[in-house]
């Protein structure tokens, strides 16, 4: 049975996914890597999109013999009007745009004993402004398209407001909030919201207390099967998925107690 079912799942992200035109911002690393490595077999164009075109450069190199397409270019998400130059450039070659994995985040330590007012704008500029930017120039593609999907990485943080990393879970909270609000309005489009747990990557390499760790490459293939599959919301690991909700559920005086107890495990170092 469970050849059977790999078969199942491979067909379905295969039929999904071949021949796609994928935006990817925060390819250079961690999960937007990660998610081009695993996109790259099914012959997508991509548009990859980073401040830093390096490392993009060498991702390319990497996946050359793939059959699949690269695009890519020097993008700082928190600048609209380099976000939509890049989308509307990449439209007038590659003529659509079918997914759009809206994936820049940046996040830091806000407790209020190391509040830095550079640091909240940048994580406030970066995972909401951008997060907006970016998705807003490819809707306005999709729209006219009548197709198309907004894939937003959230985050587990965004579960309650966590305290040490109350402007994150600000931004990861919003931004879910934006992505219901958008599917509501727009019906034609599939909206995506994912919430890992963590993953090993650059975000949270300098924390020791991550648990329930992922490598990005499996976190990525859990990913483009949960978007294959038309999903509006996926969490994982599963147990992170139990404790999200968990958490939810808890009334507010409660989860105050015990957010305050859980301060040292949910600040960055």
């Amino acid at each position: 049975m469970k050849p059977q079912m790999n078969t199942d799942k491979h067909r379905l992200q295969q039929q999904y996914w071949t021949g796609k035109s994928v935006l990817i911002t925060g390819a250079s690393s961690g999960l937007g890597w990660a998610i081009t490595e695993a996109l790259a077999p099914y012959r997508v164009h991509f548009c990859l999109l980073s401040r830093r075109t390096d490392p993009m450069q060498e991702l390319v190199r990497k996946l050359g013999s793939s059959g699949s397409r690269f695009w890519i270019r020097a993008c700082d998400v928190r600048n609209r009007e380099q976000v939509e130059l890049a989308v509307n450039d990449f439209v007038t070659e590659a003529g659509r745009i079918d997914a759009a994995w809206v994936n820049s985040g940046i996040t830091g330590d806000t407790s209020f004993q190391n509040w830095d007012w550079s640091v909240v704008e940048q994580i406030i500029d970066t995972n909401v402004k951008g997060a907006l930017y970016t998705s807003h120039a490819c809707l306005r593609q999709m729209v006219v398209q009548g197709n198309g999907a907004i894939i937003a990485i959230s985050s587990a943080a965004a579960m309650r407001g966590l305290p040490g990393r109350s402007i994150y879970s600000l931004t990861k909270i919003g931004l879910s909030a934006y992505m219901e609000a958008m599917a509501a309005e727009l019906t034609q489009i599939q909206f995506t919201t994912i919430y890992p747990g963590f993953v090993d990557t650059p975000i949270n390499q300098n924390n020791p207390r991550r648990f329930w760790l992922m490598t990005p490459e499996s976190a990525a293939q859990l990913m483009l099967r949960a978007v294959a599959k038309g999903k509006c919301e996926y969490i994982y690991p599963f147990r992170m998925k139990l404790l999200f909700h968990l958490m939810r559920m808890l009334p507010a005086p409660l989860y105050r107690w015990v957010g305050h107890r859980m301060m040292d495990i949910s600040r960055p170092q």
